[in-house]
């Protein structure tokens, strides 16, 4: 009787025992959509647009001369606003590049960069160094501060200023399809954006890095390489983001506070 009592209680505890802890399978989580990097334009485009870009005036020409002597119309002394101005405008790295545009939006944009608007600067920045090597590779031309000793140039110079060809100004290409973005996210203040975009080529014409021809080719491929890159479902999808971006960082109401002497340097 003794054993029945105990098999039964044991058959009792063990149907009271706590189960086996089995941990629940973790929730499903969609994965996330990897951000597309890289240039916007195909390769053959690019150097489709690289080779259209207009050549620099032929060695010896009246018009060369011209070139050459319209440079002067540009230089200031380094106690000038534009001279600072200059050096300011020489970073084109998307993330500091965006501050340029500050002043007309009435925000500091570089304090927190907006993912997509880096983003678009950082693929358009692809597009224009791949066509604008392009360009150049096609005839060589010295830079004003080579062919001139005496010009003080407004940032540090290397080698590969001196081995690298001064046409097209690929920095006058990246101002222009970086005021093109940026008037494009923030339409209300397109001719201001614009005009920025504009200046970062003048700058290299302050700095003595370019001759005017040099910018004016830059600035040509800039608007075909726009052209092209804003017809792309990639851009589109970018800019619609950036929009929303840079709406949100305009409502913070935050300034740059070189703003004053930027107007100071543009005459405005």
């Amino acid at each position: 009787m003794r054993s029945v009592l105990l098999a039964a209680t044991a058959v009792l505890a063990a149907g009271c025992a706590p189960a086996a802890f089995i941990p629940a399978p973790p929730p499903r989580v969609a994965p996330v959509a990897a951000v597309a990097t890289g240039p916007y334009l195909d390769a053959t485009t690019l150097e489709r647009l690289g080779r259209e870009t207009p050549l620099p005036p032929a060695v010896g020409s009246a018009e060369e001369a011209a070139d050459r002597a319209g440079l002067a119309a540009f230089r200031v002394g380094d106690s000038h606003p534009r001279w600072t101005l200059a050096q300011t405008q020489a970073e084109i790295s998307p993330a500091l590049a965006l501050a340029h545009f500050d002043c007309p939006l009435g925000t500091r944009l570089s304090q927190e960069p907006p993912p997509a608007l880096t983003r678009l600067f950082s693929r358009a920045l692809e597009d224009i160094s791949a066509s604008a090597r392009v360009a150049k590779a096609r005839v060589f031309r010295a830079r004003p501060f080579v062919d001139d000793p005496s010009v003080q140039t407004c940032i540090r110079v290397d080698e590969t200023y001196r081995t690298n060809s001064s046409a097209p100004s690929s920095h006058a290409t990246a101002g222009i399809v970086f005021g093109l973005i940026m008037a494009d996210a923030a339409p209300d203040q397109r001719a201001e954006l614009l005009r920025r975009g504009e200046s970062i080529g003048e700058s290299r014409l302050v700095c003595g890095l370019h001759y005017p021809a040099d910018v004016e080719a830059g600035q040509a491929l800039g608007q075909t390489l726009f052209e092209a890159i804003s017809a792309t479902p990639a851009y589109q999808a970018d800019i619609v983001q950036a929009r929303r971006e840079l709406a949100e960082a305009r409502a913070l109401g935050r300034t740059n506070p070189a703003c004053a002497a930027e107007r100071l340097a543009l005459g405005g």
